[in-house]
């Protein structure tokens, strides 16, 4: 069963069945994909090997190369965001401890400890005070 459909604002008393939309569209497609097709049909250009081109790539792959590992490496922005974390994460560790510290230091339940630090052959010695 065909619906007809009624645009009052252009056409008045103009029907349009729902075929000869789909007939419009169907066109309209076949169109697209036409012009679609024909303006693939680009000109190539294809270069004679010489010494100028050679250099040329030879350039051009050094320069892809150089953009290729500043690519890699983080921005001076995020090496900023990084260290502000690390810094905003000591700090919360160092409240925590100092907090845990006075708690038991308080309760007095546990000993003062204190950090052995290293020296650059492995051996430990007491921090001198």
């Amino acid at each position: 069963m065909l619906s007809v459909i009624f645009d009052p604002s252009w056409f008045h008393n103009l029907p349009i069945t729902s075929t000869e939309v789909f007939v419009v569209g169907g066109a309209l497609l076949f169109v697209s994909g036409l012009l679609i097709g024909v303006g693939r049909n680009k000109q190539r250009v294809a270069l004679q090997r010489s010494l100028t081109t050679d250099e040329m790539l030879i350039y051009f792959s050094r320069i892809a190369d150089a953009v290729e590992r500043q690519a890699d490496r983080p921005t001076v922005q995020q090496i900023a965001e990084m260290i502000e974390r690390r810094i905003a994460e000591y700090q919360r560790t160092t409240e925590a401890a100092a907090a845990a510290a006075s708690a038991a230091a308080g309760a007095g339940a546990a000993p003062k400890s204190r950090a052995m630090p290293l020296s650059m052959f492995g051996r430990e010695y007491p921090e001198k005070s």
